[in-house]
């Protein structure tokens, strides 16, 4: 006999869950609109046009300018890998939060590609919203579509403090807190 399929639920437009017979399974997805994928992915070729640009300055520079163009280019490299793990974010990218009776396991995933990090259910306290400072200019910041974190649930595991659920709205998030908190409880 084929086992039934749980039926697909929501939280907003991005969170679907399900509720298994032996798990929940919440999937955030991160796409963005596609007006600000465009945008995002149009900053980057400007950026890669900058790099040819001063990788062949690098090339044919001498002295304090090579030293220059040197540095410049270690920037440049560091900020086209970020803001490339952002585009291949966004495009593909989800968190994915399991809870068994084994534990609750977060994954940022690239598609399918990505690492679990499991913790014991025992050890978890209470899923709880991280509260930001609509004035605060980093707050405003973390939750822009050109980065991957803004996390807006928080959890304490053996005395560390974990994150999760990137760029949520706070009724979002809360909604998807009280969803843990009840898978934390039935499996426990």
């Amino acid at each position: 006999m084929k086992k039934k399929t749980p039926p697909i639920q929501t939280i907003g437009k991005r969170i679907t869950f399900a509720w298994h017979d032996d798990a929940l399974t919440v999937v955030i997805d991160q796409k963005i609109p596609r007006s600000q994928q465009m945008a995002l992915e149009a900053w980057m070729i400007a950026w890669i046009a900058v790099g040819v640009v001063f990788f062949w300055s690098l090339t044919h520079a001498t002295g304090e300018e090579r030293m220059f163009y040197s540095i410049s280019s270690a920037f440049w490299t560091f900020f086209a890998f970020r803001v490339g793990k952002v585009i291949l974010w966004r495009r593909k990218g989800s968190e994915t939060i399991r809870i068994t009776t084994e534990g609750m396991s977060i994954k940022n995933a690239f598609g399918t590609l990505g690492k679990a990090q499991i913790f014991r259910l025992s050890h978890i306290q209470k899923m709880e919203i991280r509260r930001r400072e609509p004035t605060a200019f980093l707050a405003n910041l973390d939750q822009s579509f050109w980065i991957m974190g803004g996390e807006s649930i928080h959890f304490t595991h053996d005395k560390k403090s974990f994150v999760l659920g990137k760029q949520l709205s706070e009724k979002d998030a809360q909604a998807l807190a009280k969803l843990l908190d009840k898978g934390i409880r039935k499996f426990s």
